[in-house]
């Protein structure tokens, strides 16, 4: 079994305790596993996740819950944005 990674960019919401809604693009590392070359990936994961530098929104500092959707699948998570860098919560 072998591995590619790939790069996706995905549409999300940055929301803050108040309620405040950023709507941001991801930059998405995806890793896929694959059976062999010539078959489609058994198994996507996401490895990293970014705030898009693209997307142009200035998202402050703070403590906000991401939500997206990667391969069909809504995903809900806990982050912190300091200086524009999406981290773990």
């Amino acid at each position: 079994m072998s591995s590619n990674t790939v790069f996706e960019h995905v549409r999300a919401e940055l929301a803050d305790a108040s309620g405040k809604v950023y709507n941001v693009q991801l930059d998405l590392t995806v890793k896929e596993m694959l059976v062999d070359e010539r078959t489609m990936p058994v198994r996507r994961a996401v490895a990293e996740t970014a705030l898009s530098r693209m997307s142009g929104m200035m998202v402050p500092d703070g403590k906000y819950t991401l939500t997206y959707t990667f391969d069909g699948v809504q995903e809900k998570h806990s982050v912190r944005v300091v200086s524009g860098t999406l981290l773990a919560g």
